[in-house]
């Protein structure tokens, strides 16, 4: 009698395909989050930041803004650090690159994980940075044969060259060498488009008011401010964003302004709106601006002066230049 196998066949062509599938994936993943965060500093929607912010004592700043504010204090640094992602990220949509660009992009995304960790900016900004850095990882653990021959054998193992002891096979040849082309051509546009539109229509809807005030006349004391507010920043870099300061306290809160009716209203609650504090009306001069109108909170006329506070009170002047920061948003 004759024994016959029994079980799962083993099928290494599958493996092959199943491994080549996971490789190309944790490729392109990278890609796009590399190419992501490139454009979206070289558009100004990273490092940037807030007026009201610019304006805090420094032990009272939040990790995340003082991050923002030494990564963007030069943009000479803030450019080179967007070519250095982008540039990894062209390199892994290419096989024959993809090993040096997933060795620069694992201690990169690496290090902003870390800095997202320390400086408690954001986890989903945290997740996404391990997601990059984890599928780098595999990249070069795919090439392990060829990084061993280099660093640990001294380069006289080169059986990498024929697919083995795990070093990534060489493409087909019948692959059309145009498809990773297309593709990165592709998230290049998808990419840059994106941010672009971040930092110019989604992080800004520009207004008149624009800038930051001191009240010189008048009372207006919302809810969460210990006192009638001092200063009003309306941010430009925020869309729809009032930080209205009374002494140490400053208190976020959503503002909208119809320059054709030149009017003006204020809600509690940042982009949800909540509780209407304020409608009125404005009038702007040079450096000047009043606003008239009612305090919905205790049903009072009210008649509010303020006056610009110079840009340079508030933004360092830099060689070179004298403003930096334009929009701002959470990811490295």
């Amino acid at each position: 009698m004759t024994g016959e196998r029994t079980g799962v066949t083993e099928d290494p062509a599958g493996e092959r395909d199943k491994g080549q599938i996971l490789f190309l994936v944790c490729r392109w993943i990278p890609v796009a989050i590399l190419l992501q965060y490139g454009f979206a500093k070289i558009f100004g929607a990273q490092f940037t930041i807030l007026d009201s912010e610019l304006d805090k004592p420094l032990g009272t700043v939040s990790g995340f803004w003082l991050t923002w504010y030494y990564f963007g204090y030069s943009p000479v640094f803030g450019n080179m650090i967007a070519l250095a992602q982008i540039g990894l990220g062209v390199a892994l949509a290419f096989r024959r690159t993809a090993l040096l660009g997933a060795a620069g992009t694992v201690p990169l995304l690496g290090g902003i994980a870390v800095l997202d960790l320390s400086y408690a900016i954001a986890l989903d900004a945290m997740l996404i940075a391990l997601i990059g850095a984890g599928c780098a990882a595999y990249v070069l653990w795919r090439h392990r044969a060829e990084l061993a021959a280099v660093f640990w054998k001294n380069g006289q193992d080169a059986s990498w060259k024929n697919g083995q002891d795990g070093g990534a096979p060489p493409p087909p040849r019948t692959r059309r060498r145009w498809v990773p082309a297309g593709v990165l051509v592709l998230l290049l546009a998808l990419t840059s488009s994106c941010s672009f539109y971040v930092a110019n229509y989604n992080n800004r809807v520009p207004t008149p008011l624009d800038g930051t005030w001191d009240v010189t006349a008048g009372s207006f004391r919302p809810p969460g401010l210990p006192g009638p507010a001092e200063r009003v920043y309306f941010e430009r870099n925020r869309a729809f964003q009032a930080v209205l300061r009374s002494g140490q306290t400053w208190q976020t809160y959503h503002f909208e302004v119809d320059a054709a009716t030149t009017t003006i209203r204020l809600w509690r609650t940042w982009l949800s709106k909540g509780e209407q504090l304020l409608s009125g009306t404005y009038s702007l001069g040079t450096g000047r601006l009043t606003i008239t109108g009612n305090d919905l909170v205790t049903g009072r006329p009210l008649v509010l002066e303020l006056r610009s506070v110079p840009v340079a009170r508030l933004r360092p002047v830099q060689l070179g230049h004298s403003e930096r920061f334009d929009e701002s948003s959470k990811y490295l």
